[in-house]
């Protein structure tokens, strides 16, 4: 959309805004207008309608369900009504209460709505309950009205029917929306004018803003030899057609630095092509453009710098080759070592375990009999203990046949002195005569027996003294089994000391080996490691090699020796 036309179609919705505005206020005033008309017309209607039907003021009465005022009955008084509405237009009733008993309002079918109730609450509260007249609009019957409503009072005062005046605000209306309708017709009457009044104008106004527009997609296509409208103008345009004969100017200026940049561009893509080519001893001199001076004095001076680079790193890849080769023989030499040294290790490591798994028989083994002469210590021990219970039993058995031989002499006396008193017995039954001889015969059986104890305490000495001689010659060899049991057991203890020393030694000596083996599998380990790691060392050291002789090879690509001179002898010796 072109700008005019913008234009005109900002004009035209402001003017549209404004007409739309204009007949919202229009119509506001009029719709005010036509209530304040209505309500006074109302007025004069209520008071003709007074005039037909009664005094204003009158007192009503009511008769059942008739209502009279003046003795006159209002009920089906359909000319009352009749009769407003010939004089002021509109509609007119009376209600009883609030049921209608005269009126020409109409059903929908056309008959009179005789019967029908009143349906509007604010007249209903404001007239029947307050006893108050009603003014404004309301719906009666599905149709609005402009309405006026007065109390019908009886002589106390009640409110016993109400007297009703209105006019259909359709019908009132109809003068207020012809204005509208005029307004608006007359709004867009002057809108389209100025519309078309505004698109000429700016039309006109506008024209050398294309032919600038035109100019200025010339000058974006390329053409800088363009005319440009508007030059000496003292308004806007004449300020852009200024501008963009600025903005020419710089595109000239601009060809011209594209030319330069374009020559610039040929002359470091040839030398770039150059030292793709390896070729290091172009150098661009003076062939840019001067305000490319500096680029191509920098340009030279990188060329350099990387020409110097690569002569020292053509000497020195020479040395880094000659140094890996050397390094390369000196690893293979070393992991040829380890390897062999790692076979030795693993030899020692697998004999030494052997033997340490000898040792540790052999450790077993000693505290199996540390265990067993132990055992047989104990064993001897308790032996001992034996011997030295049956030397003390001995003894006591010595002590008790002394005993015993003294026990013997005492019997022994008894019987001697028995004996002697059954002699003086008999002496004594001898001398008593026949009255003794009892007395001689008890006596007489008294030393025979005297002499049985005498002859049976012999017997038991000689067994006795007989019994000591053999226990004496026990209690002596029972010392002597003693003697020798208690140096079987200083013996048996002394060889059990020797067989833990012995054991303890084993046990420390496999100790020590199992230390030696973990030792060696460490060692063992850390040596294949060192050989492997050896081995990579070695394969690096190759690579490293390889990676120099491939320097080497890149470095002779290049081309750094100066006109007329030769190239250094490790670059000769590179190539």
């Amino acid at each position: 959309m072109s700008l005019s036309a913008k234009v005109t179609w900002l004009i035209v919705l402001a003017l549209s805004i404004l007409s739309l505005v204009t007949a919202a206020v229009t119509a506001t005033v009029l719709a005010i207008n036509a209530e304040r008309s209505a309500t006074e017309r109302q007025e004069a209607n209520m008071r003709v309608a007074w005039s037909i039907i009664g005094r204003r003021n009158a007192p009503a009465s009511v008769d059942g369900d008739r209502l009279l005022i003046d003795g006159r009955v209002l009920n089906g008084d359909d000319a009352a009504v009749d009769r407003v509405k010939q004089l002021v237009g509109g509609t007119a009733t009376i209600f009883r209460d609030d049921t209608r008993i005269a009126t020409n309002v109409k059903n929908p079918d056309g008959s009179r709505a005789i019967g029908t109730k009143l349906t509007s609450d604010a007249v209903r509260q404001a007239v029947l309950r307050d006893g108050r007249s009603y003014r404004g609009r309301a719906d009666i019957l599905g149709t609005n009205y402009f309405t006026a409503y007065d109390p019908i009072k009886d002589a106390g005062g009640h409110v016993v029917g109400i007297l009703y005046v209105g006019i259909p605000a359709a019908d009132f209306l109809a003068g207020m929306h012809q204005v509208q309708r005029g307004i608006a017709i007359v709004a867009v009457l002057m809108t389209l004018g100025i519309a078309l009044a505004c698109l000429a104008m700016t039309r006109r106004m506008f024209r050398p803003l294309g032919e600038m527009r035109g100019a200025m997609t010339e000058l974006a296509g390329g053409r800088l030899d363009v005319a440009i409208p508007g030059i000496g103008r003292r308004d806007e345009i004449g300020a852009m057609a200024t501008a963009l004969s600025v903005f020419r100017g710089a595109g000239e200026a601009k060809a011209r630095a594209d030319a330069e940049q374009r020559q610039v561009v040929d002359t470091l893509a040839r030398q770039l092509a150059a030292l793709a080519q390896g070729r290091l001893t172009q150098r661009l001199g003076a062939s840019l453009p001067p305000g490319y001076a500096a680029l191509a004095h920098d340009f030279d001076r990188a060329l350099a710098a990387i020409h110097d680079a690569m002569v020292g790193i053509g000497a020195a890849s020479q040395s880094v080759y000659r140094y890996t080769a050397e390094l390369s023989h000196a690893s293979d030499d070393l992991s040829c070592r380890t390897e062999q040294q790692a076979a030795s290790l693993e030899e020692t490591a697998a004999a030494l375990s052997a033997i340490a798994d000898t040792v540790k028989q052999a450790a077993v083994g000693a505290a199996a009999a540390q265990s067993a002469m132990h055992d047989v210590h104990h064993e001897a021990q308790a032996g001992a203990t034996v011997v030295r219970d049956a030397v003390a039993a001995m003894g006591r058995l010595e002590q008790a046949s002394t005993e015993i031989a003294e026990i013997i002499a005492v019997i022994d006396g008894i019987a001697f002195q028995t004996n002697l008193l059954a002699l003086n017995a008999g002496v004594e039954a001898a001398r008593a005569g026949e009255a003794g001889k009892g007395f001689a015969v008890v006596a007489s059986e008294v030393r025979a027996l005297a002499g049985r104890c005498s002859d049976a305490a012999t017997d038991v000495r000689q067994r006795v003294v007989l019994s000591g001689q053999q226990v004496e010659t026990g209690v002596r060899l029972v010392n002597a089994t003693g003697g020798a049991l208690e140096r079987i057991t200083a013996r048996i203890g002394a060889i059990e000391t020797q067989v833990a020393e012995m054991a303890d030694a084993a046990s420390e000596q496999a100790t020590g080996l199992r230390q030696i083996d973990v030792a060696l599998a460490q060692i063992d380990g850390t040596t294949q490691q060192n050989a492997a790691m050896v081995q990579e060392v070695t394969a690096v050291t190759r690579k490293l090699e390889a990676q120099a002789g491939a320097l080497e090879d890149q470095i002779t690509r290049f081309d750094v020796a100066t006109p007329g001179a030769p190239r250094t002898a490790a670059l000769a010796r590179a190539a």
